[in-house]
C-alpha cells in the first residue's frame, strides 16, 4: 500500500519529537552522572530523570505551539533549531518557577540543571540537523506538497508535484456539486498546495471549486506577468493568485487533532452510561438497528458516514436528508423524540471523531441532498463550500448562537454559514473550548424535532 506524503511527514515530525525526547533524557540522566557522581543523585535530591520528567512535557507543549516542529523544522533548519531552542528556554523558566513556588530548590542541584540544560540544546539541534537529511532523501529537496491541475492549459512542472489532467480525472468545476467535490478532494489526494492552469473564461469556476478543499489553491494567471511586483505568489515562474489559503497550519491541525482525541476519549468514558442507555432505549421500543448511520459531506467535502442512535422509524428513516424533519414528525419514535431534544442523539459522532471523519468542533456536517427551502446548499451562496476546508464537529459556533434545525428558506443557511466562515477564518484552540463550554447551555433546545 502506497503511504502518502503527509503521513511520510508527520513520521518525520514524530521522529523529531521522539529525538527531542530522547535527547533530553540523556542530556540530564549525563548531568546527573557527571556533577553527582551517579544516576540517581544525592540523597533528597531530585535527579537528571525526575528534572526530565518536570522538564519535557513543557519543552514538547510549547514547541508544537511554537511551531518546531512544523514545516521550517524540514525547509528551514536554522529556524526549526531557533525556535526549538526558545521553546527549551521558556519550558526551563516555567519548570524554575514551578520549583521555586513549589518551595523545592533547595533540593534541586543546580548544576546538574545547568549542566542537563547545555546538554539538550546541543542535542535538539542535532536531532533537527539528523531529521532535515532524512526529510530531504525521502520527500526531496522541496518538502511542499503540491498538485497541479491542467484544465485547457499545459505548463511545464518539476518532479515533486503531481500532475493532474481535469478532463482525464472528469473534473468539471462549472455547475460545482458534491459529485464533483468528492472527485476533485480524490485527485488532489493529500496535497497542501493545488494549482489550477486554466483559460480566463473558467477562473470563476475553479475559484468556487478549490474553496472546498482544506488545502491552498490558487490559480495561474498568466497575464498578470506585466503587473509582476503586484502578483500575490508565484508557481514555476508564473505567477498566480491564492484564492483559498487552507485555514489551518499542519501544526494546528496536529494539536486539533490531539484535543479531538483526548476529549472525544474521555467523554466517551464518562458518558458511557448514557451512551449505553440510549441505546438499550431505542433497542427496546422500536425494530431496527440502535445506530443511524447516513453519508455526509466533511472535510474537502469528503463523503462518510455519520453515526446517530436512531430517532426514527427504521422503515422511514430518511437516509438521503430529501426530507428535513419537521415538528411533529410522524416518523420520529417517542424516544427519538426525547434523544432529539436532549441532543443525545449526536453522542454516537464521539466515534465519528476517534476515526478522524470528524472534530469536536466546527461547521455541522450536511447530506448532500440537502435544501434551503428547494434550493440545494450550494445553490444559495457560493460561499458555502469554503465551510468544507476544515472537518465538520459535533457542535460549533453557529450552534450556540442558535442557528439550527431546518433550513425552511435561504435565509436560514445564511445564518449559520456566516458563523461557520467566521469560525473557519479564526480558529483558536482557546475558542474550541470556548464554543464546547458554551455547548452546555443549549444541549436543549425547542429547534430540536
Amino acid at each position: 500500500m502506497t503511504v502518502s506524503k503527509e503521513i511520510v511527514r508527520l513520521r518525520l515530525y514524530l521522529l523529531c519529537l521522539l529525538g527531542d525526547m530522547a535527547v533530553l533524557l540523556a542530556a540530564f540522566t549525563a548531568a546527573n552522572l557527571a556533577v553527582l557522581g551517579d544516576f540517581a543523585g544525592e540523597p533528597g535530591k531530585p535527579h537528571g530523570v525526575i528534572m526530565f520528567a518536570m522538564l519535557a512535557p513543557l519543552y514538547a507543549l510549547l514547541a508544537v505551539q511554537g511551531g518546531a516542529y512544523g514545516i521550517s523544522t524540514l525547509d528551514n533548519v536554522r529556524a526549526g533549531v531557533r525556535r526549538a531552542l526558545w521553546a527549551l528556554i521558556q519550558a526551563a523558566l516555567l519548570m524554575l518557577l514551578i520549583v521555586y513556588f513549589g518551595k523545592i530548590a533547595e533540593r534541586l542541584s543546580r548544576l546538574t540543571f545547568a549542566v542537563g540544560f547545555l546538554l539538550s540544546a546541543g542535542g535538539i539541534a542535532v536531532v533537527r540537523l539528523v531529521v532535515a537529511r532524512l526529510a530531504v532523501r525521502v520527500l526531496g529537496e522541496v518538502p511542499h506538497l503540491t498538485a497541479v491541475i491542467l484544465d485547457g492549459v499545459d505548463i511545464s512542472v518539476g518532479p515533486h508535484v503531481d500532475l493532474i489532467h481535469a478532463e482525464q480525472a472528469g473534473l468539471r468545476p462549472y455547475g460545482h456539486d458534491a459529485d464533483m467535490a468528492a472527485r476533485l478532494a480524490a485527485a488532489v489526494g493529500m496535497a497542501e498546495r493545488v494549482v489550477v492552469a486554466c483559460p480566463l473564461e473558467r477562473m470563476d469556476d475553479w475559484s468556487v471549486a478549490l474553496k472546498s478543499l482544506s488545502a491552498r489553491g490558487e490559480i495561474i494567471v498568466p497575464e498578470l506577468l506585466r503587473f509582476a511586483p503586484a502578483r500575490v505568489d508565484e508557481f514555476e515562474r508564473q505567477p498566480t493568485i491564492v484564492v483559498a489559503g487552507g485555514p489551518l497550519h499542519f501544526r494546528d491541525r496536529i494539536i486539533k487533532r490531539l484535543f479531538d482525541v483526548v476529549f472525544a476519549g474521555a467523554a466517551t468514558l464518562a458518558l458511557s452510561p448514557v451512551l449505553i442507555a440510549a441505546a438499550l432505549a431505542v433497542k427496546l421500543t422500536s425494530p431496527g438497528p440502535v445506530l443511524f448511520r447516513q453519508p455526509r459531506l466533511g472535510r474537502d467535502a469528503r463523503p462518510f458516514q455519520i453515526y446517530k442512535f436512531r430517532s426514527m422509524r427504521a422503515d422511514r428513516s430518511d437516509v438521503k436528508a430529501d426530507k428535513l424533519t419537521r415538528r411533529d414528525d410522524d416518523r420520529v419514535t417517542a424516544v427519538g423524540a426525547f434523544l432529539r431534544r436532549t441532543s443525545i442523539d449526536e453522542l454516537p459522532q464521539l466515534l465519528n471523531v476517534l476515526r478522524g471523519d470528524m472534530s469536536i468542533v466546527g461547521p455541522r456536517p450536511h447530506a448532500a441532498a440537502a435544501r434551503a427551502g428547494e434550493s440545494l446548499y450550494w445553490e444559495v451562496d457560493a460561499r458555502y463550500w469554503e465551510r468544507h476546508c476544515i472537518k465538520p464537529g459535533m457542535t460549533g459556533l453557529a450552534q450556540v448562537r442558535g442557528h439550527r434545525g431546518a433550513t425552511d428558506d435561504h435565509q436560514d443557511l445564511i445564518d449559520r454559514l456566516q458563523s461557520d466562515l467566521e469560525y473557519v477564518t479564526h480558529w483558536s484552540i482557546l475558542r474550541d473550548i470556548r464554543i464546547i463550554l458554551a455547548t452546555l447551555r443549549v444541549l436543549v433546545h425547542d429547534k430540536a424535532y
